[in-house]
């Protein structure tokens, strides 16, 4: 599994790598990026497949210096975009990776074009401006 080194520590995360549209995909508390397993083994198809595990709980490494609060976490998620030079994303989120790709989009991230939230019962979607 690939790391990255952000300011607030290391994040191990998934990438399909591909040409296609990219999606970012963000799980909730007590999860990490293998909750999105089956849908990044349909959509790597035609998509490259991004999965950050994120500090909410079932991560792997310590980040003692970490902004844990949404809005922390929101910008963690943002420096994670930049790091790997992400353009025109599409941000999924699952739970709390939900109010957290609309935390983004509030914050008018411009590498992203557009974020779906999926809670258990229904879908929303959105596009920024």
């Amino acid at each position: 599994m690939p790391t990255i080194e952000l300011s607030a520590g290391t994040i191990d995360y998934e990438d399909t790598g591909g040409t296609g549209p990219t999606i970012v995909l963000l799980h909730g508390l007590m999860m990490d990026a293998s909750l999105w397993e089956q849908p990044i083994a349909e959509l790597s198809v035609d998509h490259r497949c991004v999965a950050p595990t994120l500090p909410l709980g079932a991560h792997r490494r310590a980040m003692p210096d970490a902004d844990l609060s949404l809005p922390g976490i929101a910008r963690l998620i943002a420096e994670f975009l930049d790091r790997l030079d992400l353009h025109d994303v599409v941000l999924v989120g699952n739970d709390t990776g939900g109010a957290l790709g609309q935390l983004i989009m509030a914050d008018g991230a411009v590498r992203v074009d557009g974020s779906c939230s999926s809670p258990a019962t229904h879908s929303t979607t959105s596009r920024p401006g």
